[in-house]
């Protein structure tokens, strides 16, 4: 059977966030784009569903969209036009501690310090110190670096040591985030709270090295973990209305099977149906390196040791186990009869209460073992928005720290150990909120390690970050030194995922900085900037 071929100026591959904001910055700037997605909706992990109960909505893999503030394509394609509405809970974080009193951070300094001084004066005092340091440094300098092409690492080292407030981040640079919160504050429940919002949405462990930097921007507050009204389907929906509006394309429920190569030029695709699809000017992938490089391409448009190269790249060092819970009433945590906030924190962490939890945590995923004590984010997202589920019930879920590859079985053993695994989950989250279990509990479901890439192609290994956050994968080495700036060896081709610079969450970097790249080598002008 014959297709006939469609054309447009550039071709993307895969209607994520950073996908969909690419495909907007290039239409808008007066190219033909059209994106294609391989399932039925667009947003990848932009995703909301009805997965327990009709009329209960579950945000089944992105909830925390903690950088929309400084986010520009939030403004630059002004998505609340398109029905594109944030709530952010005062109360951003608190962890239910098994005895005494909670520790609790809200969205201000001053009333994170006020609840502070209840637990440590010393922690209070050193966490406004922190936050007053470094607080116009993050916001002038770091935050806007995020959307911009790394800088060569001797660039950046030059230009943070001209500065005291520098020369400390410098020194974070060669640090662990625990030996910063080790030498910055006393209280092990701090030290937690810390480590801690450093894994979810950022993916950083809490031992890596010489990412020690990642600490201010927690104590800082810079970025506020806010929540989509409506579902995390809803930023999707915004984004895909904006690019419907300027004439671009969108295809669903396409995969694409080969990237065309000619001459060493990305001049199309291929889809499952057969059709060709002509790209005149640039093929863009928002998906995994892997994908692009040893599954879309045919092995001999690429050299033997670039390819080698990327199938080294690390997946992210760990996964998370969901379950997604319809609920008569949100959950109540003992720990509120010491601070009653802790019932309405927007994050709440369970089984974190030491710096020796994250270390027994860590001993066991990095070793295939499912955690005896599951270390959990719980969030009731029906607290700060009634519309994800009918009136007077509740959605809510927790995601437990777990390994993808499983010791005892590899990664399909989750299939049979997963029910056992979520049992566990809740036993936890009852140890801290008693009314978690009995008639409470209208349905569950749960989200295994090894469902993510079964249901999300593009979260390799379980993992929702686009590869290990660690120091040689960062910055002007991510994925790999070779494709840092967004462009790669196949001319024409370039690349928009979370495997880039700055890396995964919602942060819209990564399609922003590919079409900037795209632009740049195309002689447009990007309207945006």
């Amino acid at each position: 059977m014959t297709h006939p071929e469609s054309s447009y100026d550039v071709v993307i591959i895969g209607a994520g966030h950073n996908g969909l904001i690419c495909a907007n910055y290039l239409q808008r700037a007066g190219l033909s784009v059209c994106v294609f997605e391989s399932r039925l909706e667009a947003g990848g992990g932009l995703c909301t569903e009805e997965t327990t109960i009709p009329g209960h909505l579950h945000n089944l893999a992105s909830v925390f969209h903690d950088a929309v503030e400084i986010m520009p394509a939030m403004k630059d394609l002004e998505l609340s036009r398109w029905g594109m509405e944030y709530v952010r809970p005062e109360v951003q974080l608190g962890l239910a501690l098994r005895e005494g009193r909670p520790f609790l951070q809200y969205d201000s300094v001053e009333a994170t310090c006020r609840a502070l001084e209840r637990r440590s004066h010393a922690d209070a005092n050193a966490w406004r110190e922190m936050a007053e340091g470094y607080d116009e440094y993050f916001r002038t300098l770091i935050m806007p670096a995020l959307y911009a092409p790394p800088p060569k690492p001797s660039e950046q080292a030059l230009a943070l040591e001209e500065t005291e407030q520098g020369r400390g981040f410098l020194r974070m640079l060669r640090a662990t985030p625990l030996d910063v919160v080790t030498n910055s504050f006393v209280d092990e429940a701090t030290r937690a709270a810390i480590l801690f919002q450093l894994l979810v949405p950022r993916g950083v462990v809490y031992d890596s090295a010489g990412l020690g930097m990642m600490v201010p921007l927690v104590v800082t507050g810079i970025e506020q973990s806010h929540l989509a009204k409506g579902g995390s389907h809803h930023l999707a929906h915004a984004l895909w209305r904006a690019l419907l509006s300027a004439k671009g394309k969108l295809r669903g429920t396409l995969r694409v099977v080969e990237i065309v190569v000619d001459t060493g030029r990305a001049v199309g695709v291929v889809l499952e149906t057969g059709e060709r699809v002509k790209a005149n000017k640039a093929v863009i992938s928002a998906i995994d390196i892997e994908q692009t490089f040893l599954e879309l391409i045919a092995e001999k448009h690429l050299p033997a040791a670039f390819r080698k190269s990327v199938a080294t790249h690390k997946p992210d060092e760990f996964s998370l186990f969901g379950l997604h819970l319809a609920l008569r009433e949100p959950p109540r945590y003992r720990g509120a009869a010491h601070e009653p906030d802790l019932d309405r924190a927007c994050k709440v962490g369970i089984g974190f209460e030491s710096v020796a939890d994250l270390h027994e945590c860590f001993a066991e995923v990095r070793l295939g073992r499912l955690p005896e004590r599951p270390r959990m984010f719980a969030c009731c997202p029906t607290l700060f928005d009634h519309t994800q589920a009918p009136a007077g019930r509740h959605t809510a879920f927790c995601w437990a720290i777990a390994p993808y590859h499983l010791k005892d079985g590899g990664a399909d053993a989750w299939d049979k150990r997963g029910a056992s695994f979520a049992e566990r989950c809740l036993e936890a989250w009852r140890e801290v909120a008693p009314n978690m279990g009995g008639d409470n509990i209208l349905a569950l479901r749960t989200l295994t390690p090894r469902d993510i890439p079964r249901k999300f192609a593009n979260m390799r290994e379980g993992g929702v970050f686009g590869g290990r956050m660690s120091q040689d994968q960062l910055d002007a080495f991510r994925p790999l030194p070779e494709l840092s700036d967004y462009r790669t060896p196949v001319k024409g081709l370039y690349l928009a995922g979370a495997s880039q610079h700055p890396g995964g969450g919602i942060l819209g970097a990564c399609g922003a900085i590919a079409a900037e790249a795209v632009a740049e080598d195309l002689r447009i002008h990007p309207w945006w900037s």
